[in-house]
């Protein structure tokens, strides 16, 4: 069933190829945020181009798609892992990242 598709997609070579991508596109792009905000230190005018948030919200949405895949896939032995616990904790920080960006504008007097 669903479940069995699942499998066959997180585990095809295509899958973890393009999820490598992903992951090194992020890489990249948190090189240049953090590139930017070096040169810019002044912090009102170190955001990051549009197309760039753009790119990291995709990338962040695929690893969300991913880890929701492998919680199908896995089930109870997800947490046996340590890589998927990791994966786990990044979607999570993400999470909480978004939230702050959405509702923590009241919040930059603490330097966030």
């Amino acid at each position: 069933p669903f479940r069995r598709v699942c499998c066959k997609v997180l585990q095809s070579s295509v899958t973890e190829s393009f999820v490598a991508i992903v992951i090194m596109l992020n890489f990249v792009l948190i090189c240049m945020e953090t590139d930017g905000q070096a040169q810019r230190p002044d912090r009102s005018s170190s955001a990051p181009p549009v197309w760039a948030s753009c790119l990291m919200d995709v990338c962040y949405l695929c690893y969300v798609v991913e880890l929701g895949l492998r919680i199908i896939v896995e089930q109870r032995m997800l947490l046996k892992s340590r890589w998927n616990i990791m994966d786990i904790s990044i979607v999570v920080l993400g999470f909480f990242e978004y939230l702050l960006k959405w509702f923590g504008s009241g919040l930059t007097g603490l330097g966030i």
